[in-house]
């Protein structure tokens, strides 16, 4: 009698996981934190890259990176937290490398910092404008199901409404806000 060799690897990549479970584990580890924030009530420092492609050679509008999360529905600008003794620059170059694989080149330009108070927690975002970058842009199918560039001027309907409001600030048609 032989053995048949399992189908199932050993070590199931992310990408094997996602469709069954990594999607379930990642909404309930998102709700996981909005509980904590509710009990803890910590301060915590969140970074946002407006990353803006002015290469389109015909002149068209500039377009800009969202992403698509795993955990919570909608298109976004890539970011996270704030690690311990990093700075919010760094904090962005990083979230955008690890999420989309791209690098963020030269001097990003701060646009604004926002409160945010939301699921108990209490935010501040500061986000950044970064023109400059290089790298293939590809979500890294975990936390990121999806990256795109959109021209400003046609954005996907389902566009979070705190995206649309930062994008409109920073095309001037609206005064920056003081919240998210």
């Amino acid at each position: 009698m032989t053995a048949t060799p399992t189908s199932t690897p050993r070590n199931p990549s992310p990408t094997t996981l996602r469709p069954a479970l990594t999607t379930p584990l990642m909404r309930l580890a998102w709700h996981g934190r909005n509980m904590w924030h509710w009990v803890a009530r910590p301060l915590t420092m969140g970074v946002r890259g407006i990353i803006i492609d002015d290469s389109d050679p015909g002149g068209g509008a500039a377009s800009v990176l969202l992403i698509r999360h795993s955990y919570v529905g909608g298109w976004h600008f890539p970011g996270g937290g704030v690690g311990k003794g990093e700075s919010l620059v760094e904090a962005m170059k990083r979230e955008v490398r690890e999420e989309v694989g791209l690098t963020v080149e030269s001097g990003p330009q701060p646009f604004g910092v926002y409160a945010r108070f939301r699921h108990g927690a209490s935010d501040h975002v500061a986000v950044f404008v970064a023109r400059g970058w290089s790298g293939t842009l590809q979500a890294d199918g975990v936390e990121i199901l999806e990256a795109r560039f959109f021209p400003l001027d046609r954005l996907p309907e389902d566009t979070s409404p705190a995206t649309r409001r930062r994008i409109a600030e920073f095309q001037g048609r609206e005064p920056l806000a003081e919240r998210w």
